[in-house]
């Protein structure tokens, strides 16, 4: 019950914040802190499950580009299944073509079949938007 009113949460965040168009950031254009992208790297690889999950969905809701590494290498070794989505969200938030082809492998191989559906919705979502936009490459 809990796992799917996070589900929930996420996907609503997702469609409001996600339905523009907006550019991804760099850090220094959030803040002038020197030690913000550091910081927020770290909560991302967190132990603390709720450090990591609001490091990441931050990560998404500010589009900050510095951040596509740490959260391709948290996916690969993420346990929790809703974490898992909501950095294949964040990937799609930034538009990392490097990052969506971690979540079409997400969508082909992972072991949860939520974490599958999930990541196979937000990689046509990414391939449709792509088509639209006429920049689609061979993938």
């Amino acid at each position: 019950m809990k796992t799917t009113r996070f589900l929930t949460a996420v996907l609503l965040t997702a469609v409001l914040i996600g339905s523009g168009y907006a550019q991804p950031n760099s850090i220094k254009d959030i803040t002038a802190h020197k030690y913000a992208l550091e910081n927020l790297i770290a909560g991302i690889h967190s132990e603390n499950d709720g450090v990591r999950r609001n490091s990441i969905y931050f990560a998404g809701y500010y589009k900050i580009v510095e951040t596509e590494d740490a959260l391709i290498a948290q996916l690969k070794k993420e346990s929790d299944p809703s974490t898992r989505i909501l950095i294949a969200l964040v990937l799609y938030e930034l538009g990392s073509e490097e990052g969506l082809f971690e979540v079409k492998d997400l969508s082909l191989n992972d072991e949860d079949a939520k974490v599958r559906r999930m990541a196979m919705q937000i990689y046509n979502e990414y391939l449709v938007n792509d088509l639209s936009n006429g920049s689609l490459t061979s993938k």
